[in-house]
């Protein structure tokens, strides 16, 4: 898989206190506003995960997923990790199946909408 089509980054999934943290990575070429990326689906175990539960912290920013679109101001550099944090039942040395599927509406390609799905099974690791 190339780099502008990952989506789920390499250090995976952690677990702590009744929440996840999915490290996920920018699926393009170039840096973007956070205004231009939009977290369509996220689920863990074949259950999707209620959106408005999510959050995205990227950084110093932590944000409830509708907050993105304001966050014009804000970029992800493509050689940053961000993260999607949500409540799940998650321990430390599971397996899980989780899949996610990020859109990107580059500024400068007007109309153009890159929709970027992956699965993978991982091992929760423990929150630092």
């Amino acid at each position: 898989m190339l780099p502008v089509e990952c989506v789920i980054d390499e250090s995976g999934i952690t677990a702590a206190r009744g929440r996840a943290r999915l490290a996920i990575r920018l699926p393009w070429y170039r840096s973007l506003p956070l205004s231009t990326v939009r977290v369509e689906r996220l689920a863990i175990d074949g259950a999707d995960i209620p959106l408005e539960s999510v959050r995205f912290s990227l950084n110093e920013l932590n944000v409830t997923l509708e907050e993105l679109e304001d966050c014009t101001d804000d970029f992800w550099f493509v050689l940053d990790s961000a993260y999607l944090e949500f409540p799940a039942s998650v321990e430390p040395g599971s397996p899980h199946e989780v899949a996610v599927t990020v859109s990107l509406f580059p500024p400068y390609i007007p109309g153009m909408k890159r929709a970027n799905a992956q699965s993978a099974k991982l091992i929760a690791g423990e929150a630092p």
